[in-house]
């Protein structure tokens, strides 16, 4: 489902309007979404939705076309979620991050742990594992970008990345693009963040593709191990968009792990 038939709430945070869909009743759940798929809500959405109090914000730029100006690292955004969360008038949440979203999610659960009941991070990104580097997605082709998400068989998957030859989708991905390496340009890690994640006391939860060409298995389990009371879970027959090639199966495991922490 493409963001022209999602309805959105415009909700100010602090002076900045955040898009932000609101679905399901429950235990509220928190999404970040990552560098891909910005403006989608997924089959994974609807999964969780039906479960769950769904907040699925996009993150500050990646629809006004562009980085602002304030925004210049991951604090500024632990920042803005903190705000989203007060605004909201929400206590604790089960905090979910895919990707990019994963690695935002860490900083929001480092600095703000009591607001977080629980992480789960899906095919994570963030460490500093130079025996297996990331794709430099930033720098590669459309097609290379979407035959790596994919491991080479989109699916139908691939209208869900902008259209090189639609100058309206190429511009808002190229200004999403310009968020993302607002956030990763200089590096493609932080080397705080495997201290960070081993101060986390949540359960957490890891899921990761069974190959995934983005970001190699080896961060997931690296993540894993990091985490004091962390589990990796492997989705069999996925790439790193498991999370529209199997949102079905990627919610089951977050859903089970989720009812086993109190509420």
């Amino acid at each position: 489902m493409s963001t022209a038939s999602v309805d959105r709430d415009l909700l100010p945070v602090q002076g900045v309007s955040t898009l932000l869909r609101r679905e399901g009743s429950g235990r509220p759940v928190l999404y970040l979404h990552g560098a891909f798929f910005p403006m989608t809500w997924t089959g994974l959405h609807d999964e969780l939705s039906a479960r769950f109090d769904l907040l699925a914000p996009v993150h500050p730029g990646y629809v006004e076309g562009g980085p602002p100006d304030w925004l210049l690292g991951f604090d500024d955004l632990v920042l803005h979620y903190r705000a989203l969360l007060d605004e909201l008038d929400v206590g604790q949440v089960d905090l979910v991050g895919y990707g990019l979203g994963a690695w935002i999610a860490a900083n929001v659960a480092s600095f703000h742990p009591d607001r977080v009941r629980s992480l789960v991070a899906i095919a994570p990104m963030g460490l500093w594992m130079p025996d297996a580097p990331m794709l430099d997605f930033l720098g590669c082709s459309p097609e290379r970008r979407i035959a790596a998400v994919f491991n080479g068989d989109p699916g139908g998957h691939e209208t869900l990345f902008p259209d090189p030859g639609d100058i309206d989708s190429f511009i808002d991905g190229y200004g999403q693009d310009g968020v993302t390496a607002r956030l990763i340009w200089e590096r493609r890690y932080d080397t705080r963040l495997a201290r960070r994640l081993g101060q986390l006391t949540a359960p957490a939860l890891v899921l990761a593709p069974s190959e995934d060409r983005v970001v190699p298995l080896a961060h997931a389990a690296r993540w894993a191990e990091l985490l004091p009371d962390g589990r990796l879970v492997t989705i069999a027959d996925t790439g790193h968009g498991l999370v529209v090639q199997a949102p079905d199966r990627v919610a089951r495991a977050i859903g089970d792990f989720l009812e086993e922490v109190p509420a």
